[in-house]
């Protein structure tokens, strides 16, 4: 791949005045997104020296540097709609680029650029060569070469919206018969449609026609009498047309209810095969995709595939049917006449072609912007509280004004576009239409062609371009129904990165005994956040977990859920790898409370038999009464029927913790993970807490997490982490005598910082 684009005049000076003498100029890349994700001209430079970025701002372009040696890691990343470049640098991560998803390929292959430049090892904080975790596999498009999103199979560059129907019809297959009555109905429906100009043709040439030539070789003294067989003809005729356009009343309602019925079926089908594939996809790919951007694909994408099969779908098949059924009809009639009025549909089939190559990467601007109109309704909504304690309102009013400015901005160049088009086609046909007019009125004053051939001959063509003028006017609708469905799949097609063994062994009933071997991990496949981390835990121990934020607590004991796998070592439940154990079973052995109490719309009871939806009431008292929950319940005119609102916002802090709390307690855990258990809580409600886990956690291999220190006094141990390591390990006790160790010194912060506040 060339790596040297050639740069633009204005900043090829600014660039040559940023090159030392004899730096070589390896890579030269331009991005058409700013760090904000807006559109933009900046460069990424790479020379045998350096990493630099040209920021263009309208004047002097804005240059970054970073030396080449001190470069740990480069890699992509792949956002929704667009990528960047993250450089590992000692001093912490930066972001070099943002670009478009169209310029990835081009941008995955500066990682392997840089690591050729620098060609060397990168040293640890010891002295030693450190040893890298190797970057994720990069799955790259079969056909084009881009890089894929991680974990996705689909390129948007390469998806043929054929396929992509196919696949989305394969979800018709289940109801074969009522898709297959449904085409037969299009099918008469249509067939019926195709009679009125017949009729109307027999009309003119056999009734009214002769009557009239009648009358203009001997006009008659007084009132003119048909003839009896032109008054029956006549008579058959009209019944004829009433007979046909009821049969099309009975047949289109026949024909919307069946296609109705199937789209809402396919749809309900859709949505429940997409909310049950996001339970099985691991956390990271919530943290990659935010709330509103899912809620988006669920909701308003299989709207919009439903829309195309009870809407769309249909309309398509009447229009092709239409026109294949004219086209017979217009070439058995009169096939040079037919050839002249197509003339018009060759320009209208290339200029629609067009359109729909334009369009389609239109409604993908659009549904970006939608979706984070979502995003920040999603996040606002749920966080006003935040927004009126820090009285951000304007702030809030603005950012959404500005995205749906955007968002405008959008929808407004599709609306140019179907401003040009639709008349444009319209003028198209009206040019097929003058010039049946012209032929066709000329044979008929040429007496080589029936007034009434030709008036059948004019409807049909009208009602020929009538459905041409409608594919037109679908292409909108196959574009939005092409882009959702493409959404929509990546998500079914985005591979969970936690995947259970076909193999894996139900674990049984645990003891309890978790072993870490040189357990590495790491979010991004940049920075370590557990770094060869190594301990064994007994049944029944009770282990404290200390350290700074970000030391890597949280992660560590979400590992031992399984909730993401290590990149490196391996983690043991009973001796046996937790890869090689059914999920299932494991996490409903481990119970977890959270840092931030999250509970469902329903009642108190509801959400403490959440992990055990079939307790009964007394199980669950007994669970309330454990973490100290049952008299603040019973305070409620409710009791545990009480509603608990949104989140539980019904509930104070402290009581939505010992309500988790419950919720862990009821499943009897062998394993108790307490993450930040008591740090929304007051003094006395901590008190409570302590005094249930005092009872719960024996005979229970038990992690706790806690910034208050105080509260892991009674642990069995304490493993402290640092920059993802555990540093030290030991009682309570043994740990405060360690005068310079990292847990004395934590603890004598909080003790100067309580002794502040007490002042």
């Amino acid at each position: 791949m060339d790596l040297l684009e050639p740069i633009s005049p204005v900043l090829d000076p600014h660039l040559r005045r940023e090159l030392q003498p004899g730096e070589l100029l390896l890579a030269l890349l331009a991005t058409d997104l700013d760090l904000d994700g807006r559109y933009g001209e900046n460069w990424l430079a790479l020379t045998d020296e350096r990493i630099l970025v040209l920021q263009a701002n309208g004047g002097a372009p804005e240059v970054r540097s970073w030396q080449l040696e001190q470069v740990r890691r480069i890699q992509t990343r792949s956002h929704v709609g667009s990528g960047s470049l993250l450089l590992e640098m000692p001093d912490g991560t930066h972001e070099l680029v943002r670009f478009s998803q169209g310029n990835y390929f081009k941008f995955s292959a500066v990682p392997q650029a840089v690591e050729a430049a620098k060609a060397e090892p990168v040293e640890a904080d010891d002295g030693q060569a450190q040893e890298a975790i190797p970057p994720r596999r990069v799955e790259h498009c079969e056909s084009c070469g881009r890089a894929l999103r991680p974990g996705s199979k689909v390129c948007p560059h390469c998806i043929r919206k054929r396929e992509t129907f196919w696949r989305l019809f394969s979800y018709v297959r289940p109801y074969r018969n009522t898709a297959i009555l449904g085409f037969l109905l299009t099918v008469c429906m249509t067939g019926v449609s195709l009679l009125p100009p017949q009729l109307n043709r027999i009309l003119i040439n056999d009734v009214i026609t002769p009557v009239l030539v009648a009358r203009g070789e001997s006009p008659p003294e007084g009132p003119l009498v048909p003839p009896a067989e032109s008054v029956t003809l006549l008579a058959m005729v009209v019944l004829g047309l009433l007979g046909v356009h009821f049969g099309r009343m009975i047949l289109n309602g026949a024909r919307t209810w069946t296609l109705g019925w199937l789209g809402q079926r396919v749809t309900y089908d859709l949505q429940i095969e997409i909310f049950n594939y996001l339970q099985a996809l691991s956390l990271s790919f919530y943290s990659r995709h935010s709330t509103g951007r899912i809620m988006t694909r669920v909701t308003q994408d299989t709207e919009r595939m439903r829309d195309f099969i009870t809407t769309g779908f249909q309309d398509l098949l009447v229009a092709l049917l239409t026109l294949v059924g004219i086209g017979i009809a217009l070439v058995w009639m009169n096939w040079e006449l037919a050839l002249l009025a197509l003339l018009p549909t060759p320009v209208m089939l290339f200029v629609t072609s067009m359109y729909r190559k334009r369009i389609h990467w239109v409604f993908h601007s659009i549904w970006r912007r939608v979706a984070d109109l979502n995003g920040q309704l999603a996040d606002t909504i749920p966080g006003v509280k935040v927004v009126k304690a820090f009285a951000q309102e304007e702030r809030e009013m603005r950012a959404f004004g500005r995205r749906n400015t955007e968002l405008l901005a959008a929808r407004m160049a599709s609306v140019k576009m179907r401003a040009w088009f639709q008349p444009g086609i319209a003028f198209i046909t009206a040019t097929g239409a003058v010039i049946l007019w012209w032929s066709g009125g000329n044979r008929v004053l040429e007496g080589t062609l029936k007034i009434g051939d030709l008036q059948a001959f004019i409807a049909y063509m009208m009602m020929f371009y009538g459905p041409v003028r409608e594919l037109s006017r679908l292409s909108d609708t196959l574009e939005r129904a092409a882009t959702s469905a493409e959404r929509v799949f990546e998500i079914l097609d985005t591979e969970p990165e936690v995947l259970e063994d076909p193999g894996a062994r139900d674990p049984g009933v645990i003891e309890g005994r978790v072993e870490f071997r040189d357990v590495s991990f790491t979010y991004d496949g940049v920075g370590r956040i557990l770094d060869r981390v190594s301990f064994t835990v007994e049944p029944g121990e009770m282990i404290g977990l200390v350290g700074h934020s970000g030391a890597g607590k949280s992660t560590l004991v979400n590992l031992i859920s399984r909730l993401y796998d290590a990149a490196d070592g391996e983690i043991l439940v009973d001796g046996q790898p937790i890869t090689g154990l059914r999920q299932k079973p494991l996490r409903a052995q481990i119970g977890v409370v959270l840092q931030e109490p999250v509970l469902f719309q329903g009642s108190i009871a509801r959400n403490i038999a959440y992990g055990r939806p079939d307790a009964g009431r007394p199980e669950i008292i007994a669970a309330s009464r454990a973490a100290n929950a049952h008299h603040f319940i019973m305070r409620f005119p409710d009791g545990y029927d009480t509603e608990v609102g949104e989140r539980g916002g019904r509930l104070s802090g402290g009581e939505r913790q010992r309500i988790s709390i419950a919720r862990a307690l009821i499943g009897n855990p062998r394993i108790l993970i307490l993450d930040e258990a008591t740090s929304s809580v007051d003094t006395q409600t901590e008190f409570e807490i302590q005094e249930a886990l005092e009872r719960l956690i024996a005979n229970r291999t038990t992690f706790a997490i806690a910034h208050r220190l105080s509260t892991l006094k009674n642990a069995d141990r304490l493993l402290v982490l640092d920059k993802g390591r555990i540093v030290e390990e030991g009682t309570h006790a043994q740990l405060l005598a360690r005068e310079d160790g990292v847990y004395r010194r934590l603890v004598d912060m909080q003790t100067e910082l309580a002794r502040v506040r007490a002042l």
